[in-house]
């Protein structure tokens, strides 16, 4: 039996099975990951949207980094700047579009970034605001940063159509101190013009993560009990040939 199961060829067998066991437990590892930082993130955005609105100056106060301050609802007052951006290759129930991003100059002379809702491709921009004091009730929101294979969004004087919300580019194109956060404008005073629709909230799925883990599990049994069931045949046939005629 020990030299059986020793042969080059089991052991090539054994060591394929070990690594594809191991291959596929390290996925459904990663998978279940995914799920619990899905569901941390899930478990985050919801406690913070049920925060009463607190002025932006206080959560900043109390979460100097920015991850930290994210999905908070809060208030700004301030005056709207120049210029007012396309942020492109948008679409929102089913629908292209682009949103309509403005700098929000506050009192203090720092300046916030405000996308200010999403319109259809066909929309026309709203009309311009520069100089207009508004007051905004929007949903903290981090700054964007290109990811492999995405277009670059490179800082230029006449920069209109933006692929993302960097802020630290924009700061290169917004007169004055952008701070690190931006707002998505859930409500403004006067209100703003009515064809813009709010930012889409964000998805709060599982998502397949956990159901890829079981998979990945699953997976795993199978190759060991081909391995155990291949194993079983190889001793059997060498019963059957050791038994006299």
């Amino acid at each position: 039996m020990l030299r059986i199961i020793t042969s080059p060829r089991m052991i090539a067998l054994h060591v394929l099975t070990i690594v594809l066991v191991a291959t596929m437990l390290s996925l459904a590892n990663w998978q279940w990951t995914r799920h619990n930082d899905r569901q941390q993130f899930n478990n985050e955005v919801r406690a913070r949207a049920t925060e009463p609105v607190q002025p932006l100056e206080r959560v900043l106060a109390a979460h100097p980094e920015p991850d930290d301050a994210q999905w908070f609802t809060v208030t700004a007052t301030g005056t709207y700047g120049k210029p007012t951006f396309q942020l492109v290759n948008v679409s929102q129930n089913g629908a292209a579009g682009y949103d309509v991003v403005t700098p929000l100059t506050l009192d203090d002379g720092r300046v916030i970034v405000i996308n200010r809702g999403f319109l259809p491709l066909a929309e026309p921009l709203p009309s311009d605001l520069a100089g207009e004091n508004v007051t905004v009730i929007g949903r903290v929101r981090v700054s964007d940063t290109k990811q492999f294979g995405e277009i670059d969004n490179s800082a230029q004087a006449d920069l209109i159509e933006i692929q993302r919300i960097d802020l630290q580019i924009l700061d290169d194109v917004i007169e004055g101190d952008v701070i690190e956060v931006s707002l998505d404008a859930l409500e403004t005073t006067p209100s703003d013009d009515p064809r813009l629709a709010p930012v889409a909230e964000p998805t709060l799925s599982s998502g397949p993560h956990l159901s890829y883990t079981v998979q990945w599990i699953l997976f795993s049994i199978c190759a060991i009990a081909a391995w155990a069931l291949l194993v079983r045949r190889a001793l059997h046939q060498k019963d059957s040939s050791a038994q006299p005629e």
